[in-house]
């Protein structure tokens, strides 16, 4: 799991209301930073040989529609929050011993801020991850991720009272006990609900 973000390529927002539903796959996929896909799982380690699989979405969960957010809207920060501790949750890993006893700590650890079933698909175990775990566990690796920047999505609806989506960028440091530290930037897209208890939690990870 390049260098330090330096600065994040900023795509041209999608000139027609009626327009965003319809390009925003491909608005989230373009934008950020050296084109990388914002669903891009972070297990995808430069350290090792082995593609781990994405932690999948809900790809059934309905992505919110309605007019794009106006041009520099920011997210509350109620929702931002919820949106940067789930991904940095679901991104880190300590594979040292005595710490993660498995790739899937991250993903319970990420299920706080989750629904029930999204939180439980993301700490089921998947043979995907076996050989990057046993790569960091050899080494001793942690993998840690420091959030950046949580927004709108470009070409997103503004939140509503109930609904939002999140893009999440992060640096994503991938250190050895023995030998050097690796980085690179990494984004997430994330849809979020508030539920009745007025507590926004992650439902999906659109297009993972």
């Amino acid at each position: 799991m390049p260098s330090e973000l330096l600065s994040i390529r900023i795509c041209s927002r999608l000139a027609s209301s009626g327009l965003a539903l319809a390009a925003l796959s491909a608005a989230l996929t373009a934008c950020g930073s050296g084109g990388t896909p914002v669903a891009e799982p972070p297990e995808l380690a430069p350290t090792t040989s082995a593609a781990a699989g994405p932690a999948p979405g809900s790809g059934t969960i309905p992505v919110p529609e309605g007019p794009a957010a106006s041009e520099g809207a920011e997210l509350p920060q109620d929702i931002a929050k919820v949106a940067a501790d789930f991904a940095a949750a679901w991104a880190s890993h300590d594979a040292r011993p005595g710490k993660d006893s498995a790739y899937t700590e991250a993903g319970k650890r990420a299920a706080v801020y989750a629904s029930p079933d999204l939180g439980a698909s993301i700490s089921t175990p998947r043979a995907s991850t076996n050989s990057v775990w046993r790569q960091w566990t050899a080494d001793k690796t942690t993998v840690t991720a420091t959030v950046l920047k949580v927004s709108i999505p470009d070409g997103a609806p503004a939140p509503t009272a109930t609904s939002a989506l999140a893009r999440v960028v992060y640096r994503l440091t991938t250190a050895p006990e023995k030998g050097q530290a690796t980085t690179e930037t990494k984004q997430v897209a994330i849809q979020l609900e508030r539920g009745a208890d007025g507590t926004w939690r992650v439902i999906a990870l659109p297009y993972a």
